[in-house]
């Protein structure tokens, strides 16, 4: 069997396609891991996050933001004051309504009205409101009406909602700024004090709400992670696609009766490329592992130990799935085309590449059947001190080996059998 092993490890690293799988794919992994962009947790966005989104600028599209059923109001803030902040956050508490500002300083009523005709064409959004650069001083005066405008952009009775509830919090404001006047205080101190009295409402998330722990930091260092898991299995893939092009070789070329004859049975015999299979997931867990050191572990939110492990045991599951694959195949071009589909299907379906939180019940059922999902989910675990996340994703590799190799071992035996 360590004949076996060592002739298979040859023959792999004569190949020039394990070479640029080995370098290439943990350096896009790692680049992956190093990207610094602060969008990406627009795609985790929940119910329980109970604050206003800060867009980059009024052409940022607020289409991404309407995953929760959530009524998505744009806010062109144009004067930038406390007592708007103070309007728009009681907006979102409200939990009906998802609302992004974006800061416009030197926008007009005019540019306004053109730019809500612009995104009313090309962005999704139940209403937009323009916030005058005045807004304070028209608030206290009690006009109302010069203070913001509200545009209608869909036929949702919500926006009935939308508009009594910033005209309670305006008249709030002209209310409490008489009053201040009366007592000498702070306007916004005053009313902070005010909601204080005010029975506070607390909100249950009964399911789905894990995102909900993460911080946008973090949800944009797991979505990165998703990225990375895409590469480095797309590389165990393609490397267990070539073990397993050996081993149709030497049955095509009958290696493996020669094998037989010498004593060695068929199980050693696959057990030596299994092994095998462990090799390639270390050396590109290795290769990983010295490409991350040009990396801070602080971007990837996790020690660098804790993801190489997680890569490597992904890797295990992955070689194992594309050699057994291959085998059952029995050409090399049908092990490539069955090997790359498993990959794109199951990391799509994982989640890897976009969220599946509005998809059916259906679609999510599927998506925890991918090994992917269950190593994102780790991730996530990990991200929030979650210990239990390393003997999970143990259980969770030797489980999906075990399955493999069951359903390797009847397959190999009912096409033995046809042989």
């Amino acid at each position: 069997m360590i004949n076996i092993l060592k002739s298979t490890c040859k023959l792999l690293f004569r190949n020039a396609g394990f070479w640029l799988c080995l370098i290439c794919l943990p350096i896009l992994s790692t680049y992956m891991l190093s990207i610094k962009q602060e969008n990406l947790s627009y795609y985790y966005h929940n119910n329980s996050d109970m604050t206003t989104l800060e867009l980059a600028d009024e052409d940022e599209k607020v289409a991404y933001y309407a995953s929760d059923l959530r009524y998505v109001v744009k806010v062109y803030d144009a004067s930038g004051s406390e007592l708007a902040d103070y309007m728009l956050d009681k907006l979102v508490k409200t939990g009906l309504f998802k609302v992004g500002r974006a800061r416009t300083d030197d926008m007009t009523k005019e540019d306004a009205d053109a730019k809500v005709l612009e995104d009313g064409q090309n962005d999704r959004m139940g209403a937009a409101i323009y916030i005058d650069g005045d807004f304070e001083e028209l608030v206290k005066k009690g006009q109302y009406d010069k203070a913001l405008v509200v545009y209608k952009l869909s036929d949702d009775e919500r926006i009935e909602l939308l508009e009594q509830k910033l005209l309670y919090t305006m008249r709030k404001i002209n209310t409490a700024d008489k009053a201040v006047n009366a007592v000498n205080d702070n306007l916004l101190a005053y009313l902070e004090k005010t909601d204080e009295l005010a029975p506070q409402k607390n909100t249950v998330l009964l399911a789905g709400g894990n995102d909900a722990e993460l911080t946008k930091r973090q949800i944009d260092q797991k979505t990165n992670m998703g990225y990375a898991f895409c590469f480095m299995s797309l590389g165990f893939v393609l490397c267990g696609v070539l073990l397993a092009s050996s081993v149709i070789n030497e049955r095509n070329n009958d290696v493996i009766k020669r094998i037989k004859l010498t004593g060695t049975s068929e199980i050693k015999y696959f057990v030596a490329k299994l092994l095998a299979g462990v090799i390639i997931s270390a050396m590109l867990s290795g290769v990983l592992a010295v490409c991350t050191l040009f990396i801070d572990s602080e971007q990837m939110g996790m020690s660098r130990l804790s993801l190489i492990a997680m890569i490597f045991l992904m890797g295990l599951i992955f070689c194992t799935l594309s050699l057994l694959a291959g085998v059952l195949v029995g050409n090399v071009m049908g092990a490539s085309v069955a090997s790359f589909t498993i990959w794109c299907l199951s990391s799509m379906l994982a989640g890897l590449y976009f969220p599946l939180t509005g998809t059916s019940k259906f679609v999510r059922t599927i998506s925890s059947m991918m090994p992917q999902k269950w190593f994102v989910d780790g991730t996530e675990k990990i991200f929030l001190g979650d210990n239990n996340a390393y003997i999970m994703l143990l259980c969770v590799t030797v489980a999906y080996l075990f399955v493999f190799i069951g359903l390797g071992s009847v397959g190999l035996k009912l096409r033995n059998a046809e042989d």
